[in-house]
């Protein structure tokens, strides 16, 4: 799913942490979840998708996308309930990166917001 865009987070002054949204709509497996989240983060291709990979490129430097950071997935309870679990396994991760960094790495879990309607015309 694309990255629907980034924003400064508020942070104390002289900090400022990157946030990424990500649109989990529609993701039903870990595969899906993976690729968006590897691609948001800017991680190398080689980069495997595991928890153990996740946290030593987070902690590494090794991706694009440095510390502080937070990564916002909108929708994801709506996800698959086994999805969902492994999404807060991946949460852990983000904070135990952020632990040994002693730095803001968080991710998110937002409801996915409502869809706007097209405006309609009155008739008289």
């Amino acid at each position: 799913m694309p990255v629907e865009g980034w924003r400064p987070v508020a942070e104390p002054p002289g900090t400022r942490a990157l946030a990424l949204r990500l649109d989990a709509r529609g993701w039903d497996s870990r595969e899906n979840m993976w690729r968006a989240l590897l691609d948001a983060l800017g991680t190398p291709e080689w980069h495997g998708d595991s928890l153990d990979a996740l946290y030593d490129s987070l902690v590494s430097g090794l991706n694009r996308v440095r510390p502080p950071l937070v990564v916002e997935l909108v929708g994801a309870a709506g996800c698959p309930a086994a999805l969902v679990a492994y999404l807060t396994r991946v949460r852990e991760v983000f904070a135990d990166a952020g632990a040994a960094l002693n730095e803001r790495v968080e991710l998110r879990l937002l409801p996915a917001a409502p869809r706007s309607r097209a405006p309609t015309r009155s008739r008289r």
